[in-house]
């Protein structure tokens, strides 16, 4: 399905969203049930591709459900679930502790369910013939000491390396500076252009840049516009050393031997089982995981893959 499908039928679903809750839904709200109902729901934009896919699927499922999407990078999707304009989110995170204690101090019931495994990947221009490296030199690159092409790779006419990332408040960030920077600031070298595809098409046109994206908008090899993101750049390949370097992909995730894996969880307040519940129920069903899978990713919970032999 093409972009311009997914936003197709997100703007349908949210304008629908918006009349029921217009018509229906005076002051005597409707309480939303697991299939049925209006509810918003923030997604964090790293992930935004999948929680279409799912969102899509749900909703074509149970055609009563409507959930109305508001994209954000990560610390303002978290900041809408503290303030309650959303009660229901997917994020690249499990809460906080001190996020947990909050909605436990409100008597507020909390439910986090893991769905997929995710990855912040690097990736360079395609006429850049340098695309791996080790921990250590992004490492260096992030926090300013390496600032030179020449000083990755001695012959490099590239000049400085410029760093794009997608949002100042972006869930990319956030994990590298937990992971890989021990919170250290980054270099001033290091700039945001709001959103995954802008950095894609940032690195598209400047050679000396690598960008950092999340693996969730390249990842899905049926999706025309995943693989049109994807010919438009080249997946770096990391590692401690660069004989042990590799790109993210799903097996990578699995074993573990890409190294800036992550989690993608569904984060649920409140206690009454609603259009929230029902959701989480069908992201983490067969069904679900099968589109965490086509998406690229590694689904917390695989698809059994049952083969019939037949005995002569």
């Amino acid at each position: 399905m093409t972009k311009m499908s997914y936003k197709a039928i997100l703007c349908s679903i949210i304008a629908s969203a918006m009349l029921i809750s217009c018509n229906n839904q005076p002051k005597g709200e409707e309480l939303d049930t697991p299939t049925s109902g209006t509810i918003p729901f923030v997604i964090d934009e790293v992930i935004q591709p999948l929680a279409e896919e799912l969102t899509i699927s749900f909703v074509a499922r149970y055609p009563k459900a409507h959930l109305i999407p508001r994209v954000a990078p990560e610390k303002d999707a978290a900041l809408m679930l503290i303030n309650d304009s959303a009660r229901n989110g997917l994020l690249t995170r499990k809460l906080t502790k001190e996020e947990v204690a909050f909605f436990e101090s409100k008597k507020f019931g909390l439910e986090q369910v893991l769905l997929a495994s995710d990855a912040v990947a690097f990736v360079v221009n395609r006429n850049n013939t340098d695309s791996v490296f080790t921990k250590d030199q992004l490492r260096r690159i992030l926090l300013g000491q390496d600032t030179l092409w020449s000083q990755i790779s001695p012959g490099s006419t590239l000049g400085r390396i410029r760093v794009v990332f997608d949002n100042p408040g972006s869930s990319n960030i956030r994990y590298l500076s937990d992971t890989l920077l021990g919170k250290q600031p980054l270099s001033k070298s290091c700039f945001a252009v709001q959103t995954n595809q802008a950095v894609i098409e940032y690195v598209n046109e400047h050679p000396e840049a690598i960008g950092v994206v999340g693996l969730n908008w390249i990842g899905d090899k049926d999706s025309e516009a995943d693989m049109s993101r994807r010919k438009m750049i080249v997946l770096a390949a990391v590692g401690d050393s660069l004989n042990t370097a590799t790109t993210p992909h799903q097996s990578a995730l699995a074993l573990h031997t890409y190294p800036f894996c992550r989690e993608v969880w569904f984060v649920k307040i409140g206690k009454r089982p609603g259009l929230g519940t029902g959701f989480a129920s069908f992201a983490y069903s067969e069904v679900g995981q099968l589109i965490v899978q086509k998406a690229g990713l590694l689904a917390a919970k695989p698809a059994e893959r049952r083969i019939e032999l037949k005995v002569n």
